[in-house]
C-alpha cells in the first residue's frame, strides 16, 4: 500500500528472493511477516530484529550496491502485537501495567 501511494513497485517478500528474477529485485525487498513484533509475538514468524539481521546478512554479502542503498527509502512499522503478546501471557505482578 504504501509503495502504490508513493508510485512505485511493491519490494519482493524476502521469503520469496530466491525464487525471483533480477529485474524484480530491483524494486527492493520487503522484511516484514504478518503478526510479528519487535520481540516474539504468538505467531513463530521472525521478529523485527530477527528482520533487521535478514536486511543486515544481505549487505554484508553485498546483495544491493552501495549505489542501490543510497537511493532507497527504509519503512520501519510497528503496531499493537508486542503490548497484545505481553497482555495475553502476563502472570502476576502489578495489574496497573496492563489496566487501561
Amino acid at each position: 500500500m504504501t509503495a502504490s501511494f508513493l508510485g512505485i513497485k511493491s519490494p519482493v517478500p524476502y521469503r520469496w528472493r530466491k525464487s525471483m528474477t533480477e529485474s524484480k529485485l530491483k524494486y527492493g525487498m520487503n522484511f516484514a511477516f504478518g503478526g510479528t513484533g519487535v520481540f516474539n509475538t504468538m505467531e513463530k514468524e521472525p521478529n523485527m530484529s530477527t528482520q533487521i539481521d535478514f536486511f543486515q546478512h544481505l549487505i554484508e554479502q553485498k546483495f544491493y550496491s552501495e549505489r542501490d542503498l543510497n537511493s532507497s527509502v527504509a519503512l520501519v512499522s510497528v503496531a499493537g502485537n508486542d503490548y497484545a503478546a505481553f497482555i495475553a501471557n502476563y502472570k502476576g505482578g502489578n495489574n496497573n501495567m496492563v489496566s487501561g
